[in-house]
């Protein structure tokens, strides 16, 4: 009879342990969904250069759905901007870091990103954006948008690429989102 207690009690204690797990979440992420300027290679990353600066697009980090970095090296500053093409959010769309790219450590540390904000980065340093929500909210299953890159340079000559994504499942994220 004891033992026949101890199995009920066993039995239970891993029904209630289940049901308070929280479900697995449909992991979304973005990709291409059309022809783009950018250059690809097999581990799906994007690249090119604007005004000399070197920028990398990175849609497979589950960290972010959306990393970008420039690094500049060149010998002028060059202003960035990213963000969805047609419009722009009200709320931030991610975060920046900003920091000197292979030199001493030095960093304005992570600052809230807006959409399409201008951003200098200065020749030997290294803009990463981290795009979680680039439209200002979470995505949604199929939807499609266009991600624009644009760079200024002194002179005021602008560099434009485009990168049409759209939303996909990827599988799924633990409950603690890691």
């Amino acid at each position: 009879m004891a033992r026949l207690a101890v199995i009920c009690v066993l039995a239970g204690s891993v029904w209630l342990a289940a049901c308070r797990t929280p479900p697995p979440r449909p992991w979304l992420r973005y990709q291409q969904d059309g022809p783009t300027q950018w250059a690809t290679n097999a581990d799906g990353l994007y690249a090119g250069r604007l005004h000399g600066a070197d920028v990398t697009i990175d849609l497979g980090k589950k960290q972010t759905r959306v990393q970008i970095v420039v690094d500049n090296a060149t010998r002028a500053p060059v202003e960035f901007r990213v963000g969805p093409d047609g419009g722009q959010p009200r709320a931030a769309i991610g975060e920046v870091l900003l920091r000197q790219a292979g030199g001493p450590a030095g960093s304005s540390g992570m600052q809230p990103y807006r959409a399409m904000q201008p951003l200098v980065v200065e020749p030997g340093w290294r803009a990463t954006f981290f795009l979680d929500s680039p439209l200002g909210r979470d995505p949604v299953l199929g939807q499609y948008f266009v991600l624009a890159v644009e760079a200024s340079d002194a002179t005021g000559t602008n560099e434009r690429r485009t990168l049409p994504l759209r939303a996909i499942t990827s599988g799924t994220m633990p409950a603690d989102g890691q």
